[in-house]
């Protein structure tokens, strides 16, 4: 409060300071605020000042259960000048001893009915069983012991391999706590043999009766007819190949999809081809259209035509050109409202290739700058065409021989392979 009631007093003094000055709307303003903050501040201390003592005020303990509470006060002590907060613990209020016997006795209902877990009752323990450690929603403690951890350890699990089949008695002792009273409960419990399935007692049985069999000292083994009152059948196991078979379909699928995707490559690889091949001819075929006086519209119309009256001329035996039908999908794109400069553009995206990327860029320029040199480069696209064409199927040739290579090779071993077999023969004799 003395620092707020200090802070007040300095702003407010630089405050005047600063509006003598002429800067009340620079410096001022913050002397202001932090004159403000300081008288906001003494007036929080004054009204928040409320000395509380344990004399004048009774507080209201937690019930049991609900756990301690904190509360602040200031401490002031006559005569020591001594004023300062201090925090006192409140505990919960304890229970009396009727309220005590009434807890642990609903304490011990719900931990005898817990540690049952799937059993029915304590007369009859065939399953494990379930000490917990507290009860009532963790107001009490649990400990236990047995007289005996034989039959049932402290996990609660049924020692199968010590339990009689008549029984065992056991005792159990669970120590309850609550804050610091502690209580004893102390009951027994008949333990018998896990109940087993008719299953798991066929099996056993039948396990008795090979071991009785191989107990002998026949040369023979002879397999059980009957076992816990079922009639036995014996039949070899015999090897399925269903696990051959899924893999061999597994393999067949991957082969399959690689196979798929070879197949699409070697298209891939033959339609580029073609394209390569046919590039020469669309192009001297455009470049004569051209030098006889057609626009390059007019031009592709007319080649496209000619394409199609082809086709239907050889009826359903024809074999289509990837490049003429590019040619046709522009030609139809064009008179569908797409521009002539766009349908261009599209022709050399859709065949992917540099000579007609190349080409419809010529096409495109064409449109720009108009016909003049168009023929002239036309031209000279022919010739370079050509050229590489003739390159390309000198290189197949030589991809050819290299193929052949091999073939040869078998069989001029199987010429030596027939003109030794004789000679062999001929000096043996």
């Amino acid at each position: 409060m003395y620092l707020c009631a200090g802070c007040a007093l300095l702003g407010l003094a630089a405050y005047v300071i600063c509006v003598k000055a002429g800067k009340k709307k620079d410096a001022g303003v913050y002397f202001l605020i932090l004159a403000l903050s300081g008288v906001f501040g003494v007036l929080a201390a004054l009204s928040g000042d409320e000395r509380e003592t344990a004399q004048e005020e009774e507080i209201l303990r937690p019930q049991p259960g609900e756990g301690d509470v904190q509360k602040d006060y200031l401490l002031d002590a006559e005569g020591l000048f001594l004023q300062e907060p201090y925090r006192v613990v409140v505990e919960n209020r304890h229970l009396t001893k009727r309220e005590l016997e009434e807890l642990f006795s609903q304490a011990t209902d719900e931990l005898e009915q817990t540690f049952l877990g799937e059993n029915r009752s304590l007369d009859h323990i065939s399953k494990n069983v379930v000490p917990v450690d507290s009860v009532l929603e963790g107001r009490v403690f649990v400990s236990w012991s047995f007289d005996s951890y034989e039959e049932v350890n402290l996990a609660g699990e049924l020692q199968t391999e010590a339990l009689a089949a008549e029984g065992s008695l056991v005792e159990v002792t669970a120590t309850l706590l609550y804050e610091q009273v502690e209580a004893v409960h102390s009951f027994t419990m008949m333990v018998y043999p896990p109940e087993k399935s008719a299953r798991e007692q066929f099996f056993d049985a039948l396990s008795d009766a090979l071991a009785a069999q191989n107990a002998g000292t026949d040369e023979t083994l002879s397999l059980p007819t009957e076992a816990a009152g079922y009639r036995l059948h014996w039949q070899r196991k015999r090897k399925s190949g269903q696990y051959t078979m899924l893999l061999l379909g597994l393999c067949a699928c991957a082969a399959t999809a690689v196979g798929k995707k070879r197949d699409a490559k070697k298209a891939g690889q033959k339609r580029e081809e073609l394209l390569l091949a046919q590039y020469p001819q669309v192009l001297s075929e455009l470049s004569l259209l051209l030098g006889a006086g057609m626009t390059v519209s007019h031009a592709w119309e007319r080649i496209v035509l000619s394409y199609e009256s082809r086709l239907a001329s050889q009826g359903k035996g024809a074999c289509a050109s990837p490049a003429y039908e590019e040619m046709r999908i522009t030609y139809h794109q064009i008179k569908d409202g797409v521009g002539e400069r766009s349908a261009y553009e599209q022709f050399g995206q859709r065949l992917n290739l540099q000579v007609y990327r190349k080409f419809a860029t010529l096409l495109v320029q064409n449109l720009r700058k108009g016909t003049a040199g168009l023929g002239r480069l036309l031209d000279r696209e022919v010739q370079e065409a050509f050229e590489a064409r003739e390159s390309l199927v000198k290189k197949r040739g030589e991809e050819l021989e290299t193929k052949l290579l091999l073939p040869m090779m078998l069989m001029l071993g199987l010429v030596i392979v027939i003109i030794m077999i004789p000679a062999i023969a001929s000096f043996q004799l």
